[in-house]
Parts: C-alpha cells; sequence; structure tokens
C-alpha cells in the first residue's frame, strides 16, 4: 500500500509542479506578447541600438550585437506584431487548459492533450527550420506534461 501512495503522491507532484511551471510559462508568453503589440518600429530600433552599440564600441566584430542590428532594421513591425499574436494566442490557450486541468474537470483532460500536441508539432517544425535546444528543451517538456496529464487522468477515471 505504501508504495501505491507513494506512486500517487510523485503523480500529483509531477501533475501539479508541471502544471504551474506551464501556467508561469504561459503568463509570461501574455505578457511578452501585449508588450510587443505596443512596440512600434522605432521604438524597437532605439532599444536594441542602446544594446547593441556600446557593446560594439567595445568589440566592432560582436556577432551577436551586429545580428541584432541588422535583424532590428529588417525585421518589419508586422511581423513583430504577428509573433506577439501567436504568443498571446498560445498563452491564452495554455492558461485555459491548466485552469480546467488544475479544477480536475475530467472532459477536459484528452482535449487538452490534443491540444498539447498540437503545440509540440508546430515546435517540432520549427526546431526542424531552427535547431534550437532551447525549443528542444520546450518538447521534451511538453512531452512529459502530456505523459503526466494521461496519468492522473487515468488515475481520476479509476477513482470514479
Amino acid at each position: 500500500m505504501k508504495e501505491k501512495i507513494n506512486k500517487d503522491r510523485l503523480l500529483s507532484i509531477g501533475f501539479y509542479g508541471g502544471l504551474s511551471l506551464k501556467a508561469v510559462n504561459a503568463l509570461i508568453e501574455i505578457i511578452g506578447g501585449v508588450i510587443m503589440l505596443m512596440i512600434n518600429q522605432d521604438w524597437l530600433n532605439t532599444m536594441i541600438k542602446v544594446i547593441a552599440i556600446p557593446e560594439l564600441i567595445e568589440d566592432p566584430r560582436d556577432i551577436v550585437m551586429n545580428y541584432l542590428l541588422v535583424l532590428s532594421q529588417n525585421t518589419p513591425i508586422t511581423v513583430i506584431h504577428s509573433i506577439a499574436i501567436y504568443m498571446l494566442l498560445h498563452g491564452m490557450t495554455k492558461l485555459v487548459a491548466i485552469v480546467l486541468l488544475w479544477k480536475k474537470k475530467l472532459w477536459a483532460y484528452l482535449p487538452v492533450v490534443g491540444v498539447f500536441v498540437l503545440f509540440i508539432v508546430y515546435e517540432c517544425y520549427s526546431f526542424i527550420h531552427s535547431h534550437s535546444l532551447t525549443m528542444l528543451a520546450i518538447i521534451i517538456i511538453d512531452l512529459a506534461i502530456i505523459v503526466v496529464v494521461i496519468l492522473e487522468y487515468k488515475h481520476l477515471k479509476m477513482e470514479k
């Protein structure tokens, strides 16, 4: 019996811990999306220059700062606003899903898994094009969340 209690406790810690991490991530996405919607091209260029120019004076060959400078001059604000809208929608979707899971709404578990699978499909597409280790970490975390959500769903179904 003790083994079952430990498994249940571990599952609960993983479930609520994972949901908490995803909730923080969702809030950061929402805040970032709102901030990105409020900026304009001049403000973006000014901020990047404020950050990049002192670094470039120190090291004119700084790859990152030179890239940021070129990026700010060549990225239309419409692209930034499109990213902002994606971040807002992604963050809000995750937050709604997390609230439903936190409240143990049994009907929501499988649709939430479906939503996270769609996120992973997009994240894999993004990873294939960017080879970003951050994106790979996000994919792994989302896979872990799906596993924990499915386990929690099975656990709740057995209790009823």
